[in-house]
């Protein structure tokens, strides 16, 4: 674990009407490992009064003086990012891919593995140096008993999943920065690693921390993801509510 419960700042939760006592293992264990967590809704006051109401996930990070912060990701139709990506790019991160990418922040360039949150459209960012992929790939080889070629190799540092053979099993391996360790294995196919990346979690209850992972209630999914969409008329106003609401809790990967 990344954090312990201790840092489960009731403060923060009660103010988005989250009762942490209450929170699902599942959620939590996310959180703790610092990890995003399937979308909940949380209810925000505003300071003029207004309570804001909207589709999250949860993630818990360590400020540059060590704290846990908890920080928000909304839905958005949009891709939410301040880079500037090229339609290349940008079709792959629509299509699930991880990318690298080389960004220049004050006087330093930095290669960062870029990866959009398919629900909300945050793009999660990793610097590829801190990744650690190679040491990863080692640790993989010791666990599972494999060799993997320079090729492969290669093709993970990329980004790009990479399916194996393992006795009479396939696993498939790659960067997923969705994962605390920024690295994933599944016992599986390229098939079945890009049916998990795209799946989606439905809320069972606006208002409360449940949800359920399915495929069959989709219409209940898309109601949520509707209720948020703003219609031309009223995009100024929803953008004050956001910006507002941004004052009271931390918001962007």
């Amino acid at each position: 674990m990344l954090f312990n419960e201790r840092e489960l700042s009731k403060k923060d939760f009660e103010r988005i009407d989250i009762d942490v006592r209450s929170m699902p293992k599942e959620i939590k264990e996310k959180l703790l490992n610092g990890e995003a967590t399937p979308l909940v809704e949380i209810r925000d006051e505003l300071d003029n009064g207004v309570i804001v109401t909207m589709p999250v996930k949860l993630r818990l990070q360590r400020s540059e003086d060590g704290k846990a912060v908890l920080k928000a990701y909304p839905v958005s139709k949009d891709i939410v990012s301040d880079l500037k990506l090229t339609d290349k790019e940008q079709k792959q991160l629509q299509e699930g891919e991880v990318i690298t990418k080389d960004i220049r922040e004050g006087n330093k360039t930095r290669s960062m593995y870029l990866q959009l949150d398919q629900e909300t459209k945050s793009l999660l960012k990793c610097d590829v140096k801190q990744a650690e992929i190679d040491k990863r790939m080692d640790e993989l080889e010791h666990v599972k008993d494999i060799t993997l070629g320079q090729n492969q190799r290669q093709a993970i540092r990329e980004g790009k999943p990479v399916e194996l053979e393992v006795g009479d099993t396939k696993v498939t391996v790659g960067v997923d920065l969705r994962q605390n360790s920024g690295f994933k294995a599944i016992d599986g196919d390229m098939g079945e690693w890009k049916r998990q990346q795209e799946i989606k979690w439905d809320m069972a209850n606006p208002g409360a921390m449940g949800y359920w992972q399915t495929d069959e209630n989709r219409w209940e999914y898309k109601q949520v993801q509707e209720k948020y969409k703003a219609p031309e008329s009223k995009k100024e106003e929803k953008k004050t509510v956001k910006e507002e609401a941004k004052q009271t809790i931390h918001f962007g990967m």
